[in-house]
């Protein structure tokens, strides 16, 4: 099984909107399309980066980040704004080969020195997957979501 991260373009775009959560994850995350759509008409997530999350060259994940701020082009933090793996492939420690290829393309950017994530609490299988990978709770936002960072 490789696991590999390549863009998001036309020729993998349906595979990642058809990437599906099961009904009770639904509620912590937005669809992949809408996440993409947010990005092309938002002033604030235009500076995002998609990721296909690949096994054996079938997309099976969706990733999204920015460097900066919302809305700045500080490259010295990264935020990770989507993370997901399809229904169908979850449990087979895709996630965890994923997130460490994702943080090693943003440790790879040599300004980068902080990456924060934000989850709702009541997902503890994403706690349990950012804080594998070394993200240490840090607060919580206006939304209630939980505000993870991890030191590069």
């Amino acid at each position: 099984m490789i696991v590999k991260l390549v863009e998001v373009v036309r020729d993998n775009f349906d595979d990642v909107i058809d990437l599906k959560l099961n009904e009770e994850q639904k509620k912590y995350t937005e669809s992949n399309v809408y996440t993409i759509a947010e990005s092309t008409v938002s002033k604030y997530f235009h500076l995002t980066h998609h990721r296909a999350i690949c096994v054996d060259e079938k997309v099976v994940g969706f990733a999204q980040y920015q460097y900066g701020e919302i809305g700045e082009s500080d490259e010295d933090e990264c935020t990770i704004w989507r993370f997901m793996i399809d229904k169908r492939h979850q449990n087979a420690g895709i996630g965890k080969t994923a997130m460490g290829l994702l943080l090693k393309e943003i440790k790879d950017h040599e300004r980068c020195k902080l990456v924060d994530i934000y989850y709702d609490p009541k997902n503890e299988p994403a706690k349990k997957l950012y804080a594998y990978h070394g993200f240490k709770e840090n607060g919580v936002r206006e939304d209630g979501d939980v505000i993870a960072e991890i030191k590069l």
